[in-house]
């Protein structure tokens, strides 16, 4: 499943590393997990001056069926 980030820069974050480390932060916050989610697409909105990052997150009802093995 695809979930997407905006990210509103500011001094710190102008270059695609920071972005980047910042985009992979939020979202392993938000999936609450300990590995970062893959980040598949990082794009600059210039009409609104926000980046939008894309990531992958993990379906966790299909791991937990998984797991039972089912």
């Amino acid at each position: 499943m695809f979930k997407a980030l905006v990210i509103v820069p500011n001094a710190d974050t102008k270059d695609i590393g920071a972005l980047l480390a910042v985009a992979r932060a939020e979202a392993r916050k938000r999936e609450k997990v300990s590995e970062n989610p893959r980040v598949l697409a990082l794009r600059f909105l210039p009409e609104l001056g926000v980046y939008v990052a894309v990531y992958e997150a993990q379906e966790i009802q299909n791991l937990e069926v998984r797991k039972q093995g089912g």
